[in-house]
């Protein structure tokens, strides 16, 4: 049996472990990044023009939702849990990614944006959005943790699995964690979008897969087609 290793924050509670498994995979969960929540007050996104959230993480931060702004979203997962919470996103764009957001969001310039995301994010977002004149801030939602020592022993298991055909990155913070674990860049990567798959190849990866869109479903996706179990049921 095919196995892959899944290093998102979720470990066995993670919906791509369970999606995985259904498809026929055996799923190694290894996290090798930890998220720790932050507190937002969640009055002062009320004096914001625009409130982007830019994973469905970070929309569950804030204790209410405020009237008055716009919400973005930065992809279709993170706009079901801005649904969940009764907000309709004002915003999501064709492409779940950061800088594409940045680059389409509407009606900016001279409006003030704040962008609700992980302290580890990186800078693209606000800085394509200040070119364009926005007025941008920054609020933490959840620290991001590389490397959570707990995960050392779990993922060298993992990595004795002569089965294991692949590592599954959703964050180029999850590559910088297995890499300080001990992983090496020998095993193959699939990955969750561009963004990840820049940062894997940076640290030496070879990228067999790229999610079409950045969800579970996308992620799941890209899998079966690096890694379809009919090749191996038919050898």
């Amino acid at each position: 049996m095919i196995a892959v290793l899944v290093t998102r924050p979720g470990g066995e509670s993670d919906p791509l472990v369970q999606s995985l498994r259904q498809r026929g995979y055996r799923v190694h969960a290894v996290p090798t990044v930890q998220t720790e929540p932050a507190v937002v007050d969640s009055r002062s996104l009320a004096q914001y023009d625009w409130v982007v959230f830019t994973s469905a993480r970070g929309v569950d931060a804030p204790a209410g939702l405020p009237a008055g702004p716009r919400f973005a979203a930065v992809g279709p997962e993170t706009a079901k849990a801005l649904r969940a919470r009764g907000v309709e996103p004002a915003y999501v764009p064709a492409t779940a990614d950061g800088a594409d957001l940045g680059k389409t969001l509407p009606d900016i310039e001279g409006k003030r944006v704040v962008l609700v995301r992980a302290s580890a994010a990186d800078a693209d977002l606000p800085d394509i959005l200040r070119r364009r004149g926005a007025i941008v801030e920054e609020v933490i939602a959840y620290r991001t943790v590389e490397a959570p020592p707990e995960s050392a022993h779990p993922l060298r298991t993992a990595l004795s699995d002569p089965d294991l055909s692949a590592v599954v990155f959703a964050s180029g913070s999850a590559v910088r964690g297995f890499v300080e674990l001990g992983g090496t860049a020998q095993l193959p990567a699939i990955t969750i979008g561009a963004r990840t798959t820049a940062r894997a190849r940076e640290m030496g990866f070879r990228v067999i897969a790229e999610a079409g869109t950045q969800s579970v479903a996308g992620l799941a996706d890209a899998v079966a087609r690096a890694l379809p179990l009919e090749v191996q049921d038919n050898a």
